[in-house]
């Protein structure tokens, strides 16, 4: 072979091996960061709860205080939607169902499938 296509065959494998390894990069960082995200809630679990509704509670406090992990808004959404609520009008003596995570128990965590 000529030494002009030499040179062009050993430019085109080095950048081959730029593109497999910059593919690669990101592939290991996409799956580090899906682990990461499943290590966060490994030792959580969703439970139902109830909250009775206390004098001068709004929705986004009693979001921020039971869902301390999540954006208010999306928080206040989502018990609007389990307690079918119209507004974000609450009142005293009105029991909310909310949907919390809270830790799993050592034993728990052992035993899931």
């Amino acid at each position: 072979m000529g030494g002009k296509t030499q040179n062009a065959l050993v430019t085109i494998s080095v950048f081959g091996l730029l593109i497999m390894l910059m593919v690669s990069a990101a592939a290991i960082t996409l799956k580090l960061v899906w682990i990461d995200g499943a290590l966060t809630n490994a030792g959580t679990e969703l439970v139902f709860t109830e909250v009775v509704v206390q004098s001068g509670d709004t929705l986004w406090a009693i979001a921020a205080n039971q869902m301390p992990d999540e954006d208010p808004r999306d928080a206040v959404a989502r018990i609007r939607e389990l307690n079918q609520l119209q507004s974000a009008e609450i009142f005293p003596g009105q029991v909310l169902t909310l949907e919390v995570k809270r830790p799993v128990q050592a034993g728990q965590l052992a035993s899931r499938p």
